[in-house]
């Protein structure tokens, strides 16, 4: 697999509607990917690393079992983790392109491998599409520990009831504020656990817990030996609000944030404020996509330059997690 090479520090369906703002809402409909990004091949890696990576393995077996949900004592959020393997994030749905063997269709899914541990974070909004780009991209279900889910619009959840229809019974991570409904369709076919700000899903794996009022959402936060990394469904509660949530967890410096960022009802003005927000926050790399919406998408693209990172469907960064 070729990679491409980025300098270290360059570097249920619920029926409660989708997050698609009004000018993607034709996007809906599942249709073929196209457009892979210019320059870019399906095949081709992303990696963020201090060393050259040739050759990865996005699907090792997984043997640990899923791990509970414990809070996060006070002195572990400020310890830095040792040297760790790297981690590797692959996006399973999204509605930007990227690999043209895989369709695309408005939601978001991405699979994320680090100590041992399998998470798949969303679950797009098409059960069936979403278990044919895992066919696809060789990512057996079976390895799946845990499944976290960002919030309750169905284009991030609508694919989990025909994931867990395989057998698997990965622990699913949600908010207290999902329907009581679903919670209890979940638990008939896997273990299905509320979080709280600060909750450890496994090791390196934690929660902002939930966030917001009008469409609360929780992010996940990976701790790195290079810092954090934030991945985000759709940042309804506000994308800089996540990162200072993160902030406020960990003593760390923000590494990358990857996911919806929501804006695609921003005026340039208003994202200009939110990349000066990132640069207050010391967010060294971005990898935008589902709901940021394209102006805001071009405009991180030409702050962050070389630490801008072009995702889609199919696509793959990996995180090698050691010092420098």
């Amino acid at each position: 697999m070729k990679a491409i090479k980025i300098p270290l520090l360059l570097i249920v369906v619920l029926l409660l509607g989708a997050c698609a703002s009004p000018s993607a809402a034709p996007m809906q409909s599942t249709t073929e990917g196209q457009n892979t990004p210019q320059g870019v091949t399906p095949s081709e890696t992303i990696v963020i690393a201090p060393t050259s990576i040739t050759e990865v393995m996005t699907s090792p077996t997984i043997t640990s079992p899923p791990l509970s949900t414990t809070s996060a004592p006070e002195e572990m959020l400020e310890t830095p983790l040792p040297a760790a393997p790297p981690i590797t994030i692959t996006i399973i749905f999204d509605n930007n392109a990227y690999d043209p063997r895989l369709a695309t269709a408005w939601g978001f899914s991405a699979l994320i491998e680090y100590h041992d541990h399998t998470l798949l974070f969303d679950t797009g909004g098409d059960g069936r599409l979403l278990m044919e780009n895992m066919r696809i991209l060789g990512v057996d279900p079976m390895q799946i520990d845990s499944v976290m889910l960002s919030h309750a619009h169905d284009d991030h959840t609508g694919g989990l009831i025909t994931l867990l229809n395989t057998g698997i019974k990965p622990t699913v991570y949600l908010l207290p504020s999902f329907p009581s409904v679903f919670k209890h369709q979940i638990e008939q076919l896997t273990p299905a656990s509320e979080v709280s700000p600060g909750d450890s899903i496994a090791q390196g794996f934690w929660t902002t817990g939930e966030m917001g009022t009008a469409i609360p959402e929780q992010a996940l936060v990976l701790q790195t030996a290079q810092g954090l990394v934030v991945i985000t469904g759709c940042a309804h509660p506000g994308i800089v609000e996540i990162l200072e949530q993160a902030r406020e967890m960990f003593s760390d410096p923000i590494h990358l944030v990857l996911g919806g960022f929501h804006l695609g009802s921003k005026s340039a003005a208003e994202v200009n404020t939110i990349l000066s927000d990132f640069r207050r926050l010391g967010v060294v790399q971005v990898a935008p996509t589902h709901c940021t919406g394209e102006l805001a998408i071009s405009r991180f693209a030409d702050e962050y330059g070389d630490d801008f990172i072009q995702v889609g469907v199919g696509s793959v960064v990996i995180i090698e997690n050691q010092d420098e």
